[in-house]
Parts: C-alpha cells; structure tokens; sequence
C-alpha cells in the first residue's frame, strides 16, 4: 500500500475517532459497570483513553482503604451492535488470555448499563503502554506460543469460533465448519458483502470474486486438508498489527488486546501483515516460519498469505465509505491470483 493511501486511512480514523468519542471525563460510573468491578472500591475519574473510532473508550482510576491505587480499562458501546461487540471482545480476550495470562489485559466483565440498558460495556485490567515496538523474535515467540498451545483445543476440532467476533465494527464469520476451505470461502463472503454494503455494487468485482472462489481458494487451501494432510486447528488473534500490540511500560511485557479470536490455520494470522501499513513484514515472516515453520504444501505459502491478506483490504475497503483505492488494491490482486492458479485445483 503506497504511503498517500497509509496517510488517507489515518486521517479517516482520526476523524471517526473525533466523531464518535467523547473527549471529556465521565462525571459518574453506571451501577452496573461499578457492580462488576472488585468490592470496595472508590471511584476517582473516569477519563477517555485510547483511540478507538468504533466504541468509547475509558481510564477508570480507582483506590481502596487496603490497595494501592488500580485502574481498569471501559470500552461500551449502544444498541444490538454494541452488544455483539461487547460480548465478543470479552469473549475473545478471555479466550486468548487463557493461553498466554501475561499478555493479555485480563478481561473482567461484560453487561448492559443499569441505566441505559440499551448500552453495553466490557472492562478489563489497564495496563499503561509504552510506544516501543517489541522485538520480533521476542513478538513472534509470543504469537508462537499461543498458536501452539491452544492447537486441539478447538471445540469437536472445528473451525470458527463460539459468538461473534469484530474487525473493527464489522461481525467476523464465527460459523463452526469441519474444513478450513469451507470457513475462509464463507470468511471471504461475508467479508466481501460487508464491502458492497459500505461502496455499492461493482459487477467487475463480481466476476472476479466468483474465480478467486471457484479456482483460487480450492487451489490454495484444499491441498492443506488432502492426502493425508490436515490442519490442527488454532487460536488466531485475527487482528494482530501493530496498534493491538504494545510494550507494557511497567512491565515491559508484550500486550496483545483487541482479539477477533478464530479457531483456524496459524498461517492466517499472517494475513493482515502482508500490507506496509501494518508494519509488519518479511523479517516477521522469515523469523515465524523458522519458529513455526511452514504447513504443506510448502510451495504454495506465498500464495496462500496473498489469499489470506485479501480479506483485510476488503476490509478496510468496507470501512470506509467513498475510498475507492482499496478496492482497486482488492480487484488487482484478485486478478493476479486468478492469472496465477487459472486452472484452479486439479487434484495431485
């Protein structure tokens, strides 16, 4: 992605950010937010923090007669939406926390305010950030370790996820299926649908859309999961890039947050990384594969990582009405792959 598109999609969010969060201090906390918190406490400000253009997001600041001072972190959000989205970044974060506790803010609540039970609320520890951008064999170690130790642990080893998660405000497909191929084809569908919701139709895209699903998609991933091969199921962030990892300024441990957790193939969480303006890039590739290593077929792994990072420019396509740049970028690439694997999968 060249830079002038980098700085256009900042600027678009810094103006969603402007827009939609309040940038003053709550002069009280709901009684159902405070009920979820430790007993005893007392409430000293609750203030903005962080930049998230899709919910508020909040510093709680509390203290009690026989603890130091602690702080919690309040995201909430209106409306059916907000509930979706609350619930699943709870349960996402609780899911990833379970794996790796130390690099995950604990989640500690989800609900609906008391008095204004239309609007739901998500708290988890706080934890300040550093601007350091961790080292990569340390980062990589991390997504290593969580990828590898939640493998078997999807349930009846499916693939998808329990509730809905979000990318952005936008739902992840959660559908349970038995393979892979079958989950990113729906993954890809829904993502694309979410697309022409926010742009309007493009019959280009269409006919494009329908070859990377009837050749590109069986070409790269059916191999995965025939002859003899097959996929072990794994816990991905689906969202990882470098504004949902941080250095804890305290600790200095690497904190990831803003899950949009999938039980899927590890190689997928590289998807999003492909594109210059998640920062992350080959040297990350390269220090993953020598950790990991690379699933069979080996030599379809560039082709593969292509596949998965589509669905991120369709999404960043979808949010945000009127930039036509991303899908041009989608349509390209579609095109690429499709010129690529034209003769889709033939067998082996």
């Amino acid at each position: 992605m060249s830079t002038d598109a980098a700085n256009f999609l900042e600027k678009i969010a810094q103006q969603e950010r402007d827009r939609q969060t309040p940038r003053v201090a709550l002069d009280r906390l709901d009684d159902n937010i405070k009920a979820a918190l430790p007993k005893g406490l007392d409430v000293l400000s609750i203030v903005p923090h962080g930049e998230s253009a899709w919910c508020k997001t909040y510093k709680i600041s509390t203290k009690s007669a026989n603890s130091s001072p602690k702080s919690y972190f309040l995201k909430f959000e209106p409306g059916a939406l907000g509930s979706r989205m609350m619930r699943g970044a709870f349960t996402a974060d609780s899911t990833l926390h379970s794996y790796i506790p130390s690099n995950v803010p604990k989640p500690i609540a989800f609900g609906s305010c008391k008095d204004d039970p239309e609007t739901w609320f998500y708290i988890s520890a706080f934890h300040n950030m550093s601007s350091s951008i961790p080292s990569i064999p340390a980062f990589i170690q991390l997504v290593a370790d969580f990828h590898t130790r939640s493998m078997g642990h999807s349930p009846d080893g499916k693939f998808g996820f329990g509730v809905p998660t979000h990318l952005a405000n936008l739902a992840n497909e959660s559908t349970w299926c038995d393979s892979w191929e079958t989950w990113y084809t729906r993954a890809l569908t829904t993502m694309l649908a979410h697309e022409k919701r926010t742009q309007g139709p493009d019959a280009d895209l269409d006919v494009l859309f329908a070859a990377l699903i009837e050749k590109v998609v069986p070409r790269l991933l059916r191999p995965l999961e025939t002859n003899g091969r097959s996929i072990t199921p794994c816990l991905i962030h689906s969202d990882l890039w470098h504004g949902n990892c941080m250095v804890d300024a305290d600790s200095g441990a690497i904190m990831l947050f803003d899950c949009a957790a999938v039980w899927g193939h590890h190689e997928a969480e590289m998807g999003p990384w492909r594109a210059e303006r998640y920062r992350f890039g080959e040297e990350y590739f390269r220090e993953y594969r020598r950790v990991v290593g690379v699933s069979e077929p080996r030599g379809d792994w560039e082709g593969r990582n292509a596949l998965y990072a589509l669905r991120y420019d369709l999404l960043c396509s979808a949010l945000y009405p009127g930039q036509m740049k991303f899908r041009e970028m989608v349509k390209q690439e579609i095109r690429r792959l499709v010129e690529m694997y034209p003769d889709g999968y033939q067998g082996e």
